[in-house]
């Protein structure tokens, strides 16, 4: 049996993995743009803000790697073609602290991210950025 892709995202959708120290990696997101919301992953439990911290507005956790199946200490921003378009000073701000971005019409990228992708696809439980 092949294996099938999950249902396609948006062309030119990316996700961009960010080096993460610490529980204090958020401080090193640049504000996202106002009126959206994008979705994070972090690659190791260890990375989980402490119970005082917080987010910043516009960004929501989706997902955390196990410590069975660790990614690293990185933090994947899927950041959807139309915010890119539409605030291109926030988008080379991302980039430049990216180590890596992911190219997500790629079908082998879809594959191998695919339960992580799930995660941000998924429709939020809540309203809480």
């Amino acid at each position: 049996m092949t294996p099938t892709l999950p249902p396609p995202v948006t062309d030119g959708d990316v996700l961009v993995r960010l080096p993460a120290t610490g529980a204090s990696w958020p401080t090193t997101l640049p504000a996202a743009p106002g009126g959206h919301l994008l979705t994070l992953t972090l690659g190791h439990p260890a990375l989980l803000p402490a119970a005082h911290g917080r987010l910043p507005a516009g960004y929501r956790l989706v997902g955390v790697a196990t410590d069975a199946r660790p990614i690293g200490q990185t933090v994947d921003v899927y950041v959807p073609a139309r915010v890119r378009d539409d605030h291109p000073d926030w988008w080379l701000s991302l980039l430049s602290r990216a180590e890596r971005v992911f190219d997500l019409r790629l079908g082998p990228v879809q594959r191998v991210l695919a339960a992580e992708l799930a995660l941000h696809r998924r429709p939020p439980t809540d309203r809480t950025a």
